[in-house]
């Protein structure tokens, strides 16, 4: 399958300009008779055969111009073709489990100058997760690539400069500057730097980058569930992260992390982790017991750990409308709801169990039946 596919695109990429130089060749040559069978009809204006003659230049031009109609129509068809096998082969690459498959696959895209397909190779370089064997084929596909194609000569020094000297910084750099300033915008741009950004531990970015991959990819589904795996990977961090800042006592660090989470989760994943309901715990933290108030509204409604977060409502009435104002009073209260809070928050952390899922892989679905579904 992958032999067939690699010689589909060889014959598109090298018999590409062959056809186009046919085409204008033939283009050329109509236009010639054209006008020579016009010059001859003009100077000899009384010969009878004069618009016989008109007239079979014309349906010869009528013919001659279906035929490159026709021409280009295939030829179109087989450049939809050829892109199918690339997508293929890249997919392939990405989301196979067999080493020999995924090195045969490198091996075809470092035969076509497809900027998708070098974006590819260039995040299966960097992963140091990556066989040996499919990290050597992508190597020598880019370099092989490089050699084929004058579009990114500078590009790909720039990237073989950044991947030899370990700079992830620099290849983040320069894909976007190369990949991202244009109006033609890759999943596979978008998906290399997200990953890059998480080799960084840069997971705010990452998930930034990862969330434009995923909203990209959903024309040809080139990464499967790879995206919202990595995406995962980023949310546990950052709750990590937060939690930490939390423990640290670094309240507004942990607000910052819990606000970014609040944004970038879904309805179950924020009832998963109790986002809100942690949240509360920081205002609470910060003495703002309005925000809290507010945070434990949430908190109530979208079921975080309610009947952790009921336990903090009288308190936290108590301080918001309080029925005794004295300042020893409210001393206590306060108390209560700050010991309340690291307590909940243990409770949480506990039970919040999340260890992430291997990285998705498998058989490929044939590109023909992927592409229709």
């Amino acid at each position: 399958m992958l032999t067939a596919t690699t010689r589909h695109i060889k014959t598109g990429i090298f018999g590409r300009s062959a056809r186009i130089f046919s085409l204008t060749a033939i283009v050329a040559l109509v236009i010639t008779t054209d006008i020579q069978a016009a010059e001859g009809a003009l100077g000899n204006n009384h010969d009878n055969g004069m618009a016989t003659t008109l007239i079979i230049a014309l349906l010869i031009s009528l013919a001659v111009g279906a035929a490159l109609i026709i021409g280009l129509v295939f030829w179109g068809r087989k450049q939809d073709h050829i892109g199918e096998m690339m997508l293929f082969c890249m997919k392939f690459l990405l989301r196979s489990d067999d080493v020999t498959e995924r090195c045969a696959s490198a091996r075809a895209l470092g035969e076509s100058r497809d900027d998708g397909a070098l974006l590819v190779l260039v995040d299966i370089i960097a992963d140091e997760e990556e066989p040996e064997e499919v990290h050597k084929a992508a190597r020598e596909a880019l370099h092989q690539m490089s050699e084929l194609s004058r579009k990114h000569l500078d590009v790909f020094a720039e990237l073989e400069m950044n991947i030899e000297l370990q700079d992830t910084e620099g290849i983040i750099n320069t894909v976007i500057e190369r990949f991202e300033q244009g109006n033609k915008k890759y999943a596979q741009s978008a998906y290399t730097i997200g990953r890059h950004y998480i080799r960084l531990g840069h997971f705010v970015e990452a998930r930034e980058w990862l969330t434009k991959a995923e909203i990209r990819n959903h024309k040809f589904n080139l990464y499967g569930d790879r995206i919202d795996y990595w995406i995962g990977v980023c949310n546990r961090y950052l709750l990590a992260e937060a939690d930490a800042s939390y423990d640290a006592a670094d309240y507004y660090q942990a607000k910052e992390h819990y606000a970014v989470l609040d944004h970038g989760l879904n309805n179950e994943e924020k009832r998963q982790c109790a986002i809100y309901l942690r949240t509360t715990c920081v205002y609470c933290k910060l003495k703002d017991y309005i925000n809290a108030d507010q945070a434990l509204l949430q908190a109530l409604e979208n079921n975080h750990q309610t009947d952790y977060a009921l336990e903090l409502v009288p308190l936290l009435r108590q301080l918001l409308v309080p029925a005794d104002d004295r300042q020893g009073k409210l001393n206590e209260v306060e108390a209560k709801l700050d010991a309340l809070s690291s307590d909940i928050m243990l409770k949480i952390k506990k039970t919040f169990v999340g260890p992430a899922d291997p990285i998705p892989t498998g058989p490929v679905t044939p590109v023909g039946q992927e592409l229709s579904s």
